[in-house]
């Protein structure tokens, strides 16, 4: 094998490496992203829900009072 070739063989194999950790970087990156819209996506959903079982306790002292 003539040093061109080993050269070349060289340089694939380091691409494929670096290929394979910019895809996995990519990837966790993606799920982060994924995650976060779900979570802003899903707390209004999961806050009504708790409203509807919670719900606040109203008094008396909560009403507006009448103007003079």
């Amino acid at each position: 094998m003539t040093k061109k070739t080993i050269n070349l063989w060289i340089l694939f194999a380091v691409s494929i490496v670096i290929s394979a950790l910019l895809i996995s970087v990519f990837v966790k990156a993606l799920k982060l992203v994924l995650m976060a819209i779900l979570v802003l996506a899903l707390t209004p959903v999961v806050f009504f829900i708790l409203r509807r079982f919670f719900p606040a306790k109203k008094d008396s002292s909560d009403k507006l009072g009448k103007r003079d």
